[in-house]
């Protein structure tokens, strides 16, 4: 009995080690074809999602793939996050084995861009941004008609092509009534545009959500491979 405990330990541990390099060999050949396609400076860091992988490896097909990029290469501004992700993306295990990945069939890429909410707000001149349901609300002051004027408006967005529109509407101030004359130029003021940077792979903006932390732009791609010449 202890013998045979023993080896099943042996052999979970090959499994597991088997398992690791696996993981490590395929992510440095997906890094590779994913910088050729997406034109990337550098190549990215890779995570392969899900466990144990060695189930995966043996399907060739790897349901959720992490890519790592660099903001700033992609022109976003600091504070700024990217997060791409590939969903089924297929490597038959015979290839990586032999180090000669050079297509890479991924089903669709989902990319997404986060705007902070600090970056918005210094866009609008410093104005203070936070989460308003689906929208952004922004506090602002306004020095108009030999006064200073502490205001509040609600913003909502729209995305059109690879710009973000802001629109502002409720209008109110602080501690008193608010001239029209103050409202159009609040008004005036948040109503912005906010260009996107491109992402990798072609990938197509469809759509943009208020998150915890900010402004998030979605992006995706269907039927894509990713090609290593190398």
């Amino acid at each position: 009995m202890r013998a045979l405990l023993i080896a099943v330990l042996v052999l979970l541990g090959i499994a597991i080690a088997a398992d690791r390099i696996l993981v490590v060999l395929t992510e440095d050949q997906l890094a590779a074809a994913v910088q050729e396609e997406g034109q990337l400076p550098g190549e990215p860091d890779i995570s392969i999602e899900g466990f144990p992988f060695l189930t995966q490896a043996i399907g060739g097909r790897y349901e959720s793939v992490r890519v790592g990029v660099d903001v700033a290469a992609l022109g976003l501004p600091p504070g700024a996050t990217a997060d791409i992700q590939l969903l089924g993306a297929q490597v038959p295990l015979s290839s990586v084995l032999s180090g000669s990945v050079s297509s890479v069939p991924v089903d669709k890429v989902v990319g997404t861009v986060t705007f902070p909410f600090d970056y918005i707000g210094e866009q609008l001149g410093g104005a203070t941004v936070t989460r308003d349901g689906s929208g952004l609300r922004v506090e602002t002051a306004v020095s108009l008609l030999g006064q200073d004027f502490r205001v509040a408006a609600t913003a909502e967005l729209a995305l059109v092509g690879r710009e973000v529109i802001l629109t502002a509407s409720n209008v109110e101030g602080f501690d008193t009534e608010l001239p029209d004359e103050v409202t159009a130029v609040v008004l005036d003021l948040l109503d912005l545009s906010l260009p996107v940077p491109e992402l990798p792979f072609g990938l197509v903006f469809t759509g943009i959500q208020v998150v915890g932390d900010g402004m998030q732009v979605v992006a995706e791609g269907s039927d894509i491979v990713l090609e290593d010449p190398a």
